[in-house]
C-alpha cells in the first residue's frame, strides 16, 4: 500500500513538473498613437511606407513629422492671440510672440508634434 502510494505521488509530481515546464509565450504590442498592421484589415485602410496599414477613416492623414510652422502660427492666432510673430520654428517646440487679450506682449510656445499650446 505504501509503495503504490509513493509511486502515485512521484507520478503526480513529475506530471506537474512537466506541465509547468512548458513556456507560454505571447507577443504583446503596446501602441501610443496610430496602430499599424502588416496587412490591410478592411476597406478604407491606407498604407504608410515604412510603417504599415492603418485606419484612415479613424485617424485621417498620418504624418511622421509634426505640424508646419504656418499651421502652428494659425493655431496661435485662432487661440485668441493677435499680431502673431514667429520667433523660432525648429525642433520640437515652436516659439511665437503675440498680443494677448489684454494687449500685452507674451511669448507663446507650441509643441510641434501634438499641437499643445502654452504661454511663457
Amino acid at each position: 500500500m505504501l509503495k503504490s502510494l509513493l509511486i502515485a505521488g512521484s507520478v503526480a509530481i513529475s506530471a506537474l513538473a512537466m506541465a509547468s515546464g512548458a513556456d507560454a509565450r505571447a507577443r504583446v504590442g503596446i501602441y501610443f498613437g496610430v496602430p499599424f498592421y502588416d496587412y490591410q484589415v478592411g476597406p478604407g485602410w491606407r498604407y504608410y511606407d515604412g510603417y504599415g496599414w492603418y485606419d484612415y477613416g479613424r485617424y485621417g492623414t498620418f504624418r511622421k513629422r509634426g505640424m508646419s510652422c504656418g499651421e502652428a502660427r494659425r493655431l496661435v492666432d485662432r487661440s485668441g492671440y493677435d499680431r502673431v510673430r514667429t520667433v523660432e520654428c525648429s525642433g520640437r517646440t515652436y516659439t511665437f510672440r503675440a498680443l494677448n487679450r489684454k494687449g500685452r506682449l507674451v511669448t507663446v510656445y507650441v509643441n510641434s508634434r501634438t499641437g499643445g499650446l502654452w504661454r511663457g
